[in-house]
């Protein structure tokens, strides 16, 4: 029976020193942790004197597939757990899932069971660089294998995170997860939600919520959207992104919230920004059109 001792557990903070602090008494004592800190502030500092933990300082904010590739780098166990600093883990979460690479070993990935406000369940049933046909349409109620994985929590082996050269550094925020586990799962073997291992995910507190926040996050979420459909050849996916980002401007949440009009016209940018890669937006459009 495997255990959490051979387990190396990679978390990457943005100003998410609250987060940690609700996170940290879950984590079994022998479990290697290790915590890239992606922001400019001593805050890690403090919660040293809390739980004993690597930290990666990073002043210059890389991108979340960067940050783990790098925490996996550092990694001395031959099991990655990479989870978001807003999660708590539940009893025997790691050991469960240690022992799941046992039973299924020909599985590239495995997720847990994450709960969400309300203890309603989290659950990645699609993704926008899959065909709708591969949807789920509810959570799977056992053992199962599933079509991709979301990022607040995957489990693997070392040598299959680093066969598939990890994450994309080219995403710096969104969707990566997506094209992280596709690849697994291409290349390796089948994706697998083990609902015995349990997470609760508390859900945007893994930093700040002020508009600046949201800006950034925007941001790279229409940069990222762009990128990824082209990667995967989604079809018209130019009309359908620039398409996104004009409904978004024009809902009526831009009226109503400071912090959705900072995410809403940073998306836009975002969209435009890939957009012009190469070429002028326009003429991407047009040509999508045609």
């Amino acid at each position: 029976m495997a255990d959490s001792s051979n387990v190396s557990l990679i978390i990457v903070s943005f100003q998410s020193e609250a987060a940690l602090i609700s996170l940290f008494p879950s984590i079994p004592e022998n479990v290697e942790l290790i915590i890239w800190n992606n922001s400019s502030d001593q805050g890690l500092e403090r919660l040293k004197k809390i739980k004993k933990f690597k930290e990666i300082k990073n002043p210059e904010n890389k991108g979340f597939g960067t940050a783990c590739n790098i925490g996996v780098k550092e990694a001395t166990k031959d099991f990655i757990f990479l989870i978001n600093p807003d999660t708590i883990l539940h009893k025997d979460c790691i050991n469960n899932l240690t022992n799941a690479v046992v039973e299924i070993p020909d599985a590239s990935a495995f997720t847990p069971k994450i709960l969400g406000k309300k203890n309603k369940e989290e659950f990645k049933r699609r993704s926008i660089l899959l065909d709708k046909k591969k949807w789920l349409k509810k959570p799977p109620d056992k053992v199962s294998e599933i079509p991709v994985m979301g990022g607040a929590a995957i489990f693997l082996k070392k040598e299959n995170y680093l066969k598939v050269g990890g994450f994309d550094e080219n995403i710096f925020l969104y969707h990566e997860d997506d094209d992280l586990t596709l690849r697994l799962k291409k290349e390796i073997g089948p994706l697998i939600y083990y609902p015995d291992a349990l997470i609760t995910h508390q859900g945007g507190n893994s930093s700040s919520r002020s508009p600046y926040i949201a800006a950034l996050k925007g941001f790279h979420m229409g940069k990222s959207r762009v990128y990824s459909m082209k990667k995967y050849n989604v079809k018209n996916y130019r009309i359908k992104c620039f398409s996104i980002a004009i409904m978004q401007l024009f809902s009526l949440e831009m009226i109503f919230s400071q912090r959705k009009r900072s995410k809403y016209f940073a998306f836009f940018r975002g969209v435009i920004e890939e957009l012009r890669e190469g070429k002028k937006w326009f003429l991407s459009l047009v040509e999508a059109a045609l």
